[in-house]
């Protein structure tokens, strides 16, 4: 007799210092006779047939829902039912386990699940959707996964290794950490920390408070009024299109990345750029940049308009460019 096996495929679970600091197949078809007895399925994989799996409870309105484990495609929805709602499939074999805190009185708040995989490596791992109330706060963590969040308005906390995370709606608190996968916040949030290795960042919808770093992805901020920003990378490019709230101030700083500032024609803001060996251009405003105080690198300040917000632009030897938006 003969059995087909599907191929292994394994998911793979720094001016100057303080900015690096910061950062941090096909088996052979193996064919036994009728002779001799059939080979150990050991350690290898089974077939890729799927079970169901469903779970409701009643939960408050601000509960706190965790979700982890082998997960590989993850879509958390938030409604306006108090209820918990979890759909999907796993694979047969696999233990996806977990329930609801049982409450001393009224609807549960807090609940927690996990998928576990078999010794047997899986070509894919759950795929989940979360239906959670608007205003939960949600924690979700895997290795490689695809995430997608919508409606969701209270705090998310989501981490994964390889894959992407893509987050629409406007969460009051939003925390992602990421080693490759690229990061999408299209809606903006309140509080906003990313940080990723060599994913790339995307945020759109401004925020009052946001921290993105990466080592070498690309950082772009647009589409908002951001209150206060601090944008680190090591050798990541970063482009910044965002308007600056009153009074606010957005620094950028990078080691060996390109930065590059759209501001719109007649900008009101105060600027302050300092490289120690890349160039700056000015594509703006009238005001030139300078040589370096120590003869390398070059020097930007100027204040336009009422000068009431503030941008601060510092790298080593990446080259800043200010261009009209």
């Amino acid at each position: 007799m003969s059995s087909n096996l599907a191929a292994l495929r394994i998911h793979r679970p720094g001016w100057w210092r303080s900015v690096t600091a910061a950062m941090v197949a096909v088996l052979p078809c193996a064919t036994a006779t009728a002779q001799k007895p059939p080979a150990s399925d050991a350690g290898k994989p089974k077939s890729a047939a799927r079970v169901a799996v469903e779970r409701r409870y009643a939960m408050a309105p601000d509960a706190s829902i965790r979700v982890a484990g082998a997960i590989s495609n993850l879509r958390i929805i938030g409604w306006d039912r108090d209820s918990l709602v979890i759909t999907g499939t796993v694979p047969v074999g696999w233990r996806f386990d977990g329930g609801a805190a049982t409450p001393a009185a009224g609807p549960s708040r807090g609940a927690k699940f996990y998928v576990e995989g078999t010794t047997e490596i899986s070509p894919n791992g759950a795929a989940l959707e979360v239906r959670v109330p608007t205003r939960a706060r949600v924690w979700a963590k895997s290795g490689s996964a695809d995430m997608d969040v919508s409606g969701v308005t209270g705090g998310l906390d989501l981490n994964i290794v390889g894959g992407s995370v893509t987050v629409q709606g406007t969460p009051r608190e939003l925390n992602i950490e990421s080693m490759d996968g690229d990061v999408r916040v299209q809606a903006g949030a309140s509080w906003l920390r990313v940080k990723t290795a060599t994913g790339n960042v995307d945020v759109r919808g401004g925020s009052e408070d946001a921290g993105i770093s990466t080592v070498s992805g690309t950082v772009r901020v647009s589409d908002g009024r951001y209150e206060r920003g601090k944008l680190e990378t090591v050798t990541g490019d970063v482009i910044y299109e965002g308007a600056v709230g009153n009074k606010g101030s957005v620094d950028i700083t990078t080691h060996s990345g390109a930065i590059e500032l759209r501001l719109p024609p007649k900008p009101s803001l105060e600027l302050d750029a300092v490289t120690v060996t890349g160039t700056i251009e000015n594509g703006v405003t009238s005001s030139r940049p300078i040589p370096g105080r120590e003869g390398r690198g070059m020097e930007l300040g100027f204040s336009s308009g009422n000068g009431d917000t503030r941008i601060v632009v510092r790298s080593f030897k990446g080259n800043v460019a200010l261009k009209p938006r």
